[in-house]
């Protein structure tokens, strides 16, 4: 477990336009590095729905794809960071490069 940090917060914040409250403690989950955390830090919820989905061309210039999802309980669940070639996040973005994907209704 670890404290969220300030770029972490700034992009929760941009995504889901500060309409949630944000736990300041995480786990980082195991995915090759490539920046995604939990909001479950006891591992005992579920994903439910997603908040945001967006993306941005990371320092290699490869894509990465990003996604916030929920708990069945309306609260954060993880914070998912997908680089389309499977390596490691080189640098966490500045907001001002991530592009948020349009949602579709259900």
């Amino acid at each position: 477990m670890r404290i969220l940090k300030d770029k972490e917060i700034e992009l929760i914040e941009f995504l889901t336009d500060s309409k949630f409250e944000i736990p300041h403690i995480v786990r980082d989950l195991n995915d090759g590095k490539m920046g995604s955390i939990s909001f479950d830090i006891e591992d005992k919820w579920s994903r439910c729905d997603q908040i945001a989905a967006a993306q941005f061309i990371d320092e290699d210039g490869i894509l990465v794809d990003v996604e916030l999802t929920s708990n069945i309980n309306g609260g954060l669940f993880e914070l998912d960071f997908w680089k389309v070639d499977f390596s490691s996040l080189v640098s966490f973005p500045n907001i001002e490069k991530v592009k948020r994907k349009i949602q579709t209704t259900k």
